[in-house]
């Protein structure tokens, strides 16, 4: 007697434990490059925010140096108590500026000749010393100003903040400038 012919072996549907393995891998692979990307992007944020805070110095040398340019000159006024520097008179062109440190930042106030002066501005944040010789058209009027700003990171890798370096570095302005208003 001839035994009945068995069925055929079918195999089953899906995917083996190799198979599986090598997708779980490439995901993971995957995954861990997007959160490094996701680290990498906050970092710049939270890098590019805080010196959004700082006072963009180009342009506040650039105010300073359109100011003194268009005066006659350049007067610096010690304090009477302790002989620091107080405040700085740029004259001329039918206005005076006035720069006055007030805590840490430098203020910026325009006082016509005729009429009332107008409100003082914040020019400079964050300076911790400045200083200021005196000048007319025969000599320049040297300004210096020290100042705390952001620092850069000085690795572009991913690292523990204590191996970032410092948060704020001082950096110093030293502006020499020559008053050629009032006819020049």
């Amino acid at each position: 007697m001839t035994p009945w012919p068995s069925p055929p072996v079918r195999r089953q549907a899906g995917f083996t434990v190799i198979e599986m393995t090598i997708a779980l891998v490439l995901l993971l692979v995957g995954l861990m490059i997007a959160a490094d990307l996701l680290m990498e992007s906050s970092r710049m944020f939270v890098e590019t925010s805080g010196e959004a805070l700082d006072t963009p110095a180009a342009l506040t040398d650039a105010r300073i140096r359109a100011d003194v340019q268009g005066a006659a000159s350049v007067t610096p006024q010690l304090s009477p108590i302790d002989g620091t520097l107080d405040s700085v008179h740029v004259r001329g062109g039918g206005e005076d500026v006035v720069y006055q440190k007030i805590g840490d930042s430098i203020y910026r106030t325009v006082v016509p000749q005729l009429g009332p002066p107008q409100a003082s501005v914040i020019l400079w944040r964050g300076v911790t010393s400045w200083s200021c010789e005196g000048g007319s058209k025969d000599d320049p009027a040297i300004l210096s100003v020290t100042y705390t700003r952001r620092s850069t990171p000085h690795t572009p890798l991913p690292v523990l903040p204590v191996y970032r370096g410092p948060l704020q570095e001082e950096a110093t302005e030293v502006l020499y400038l020559l008053p050629r208003g009032d006819g020049w």
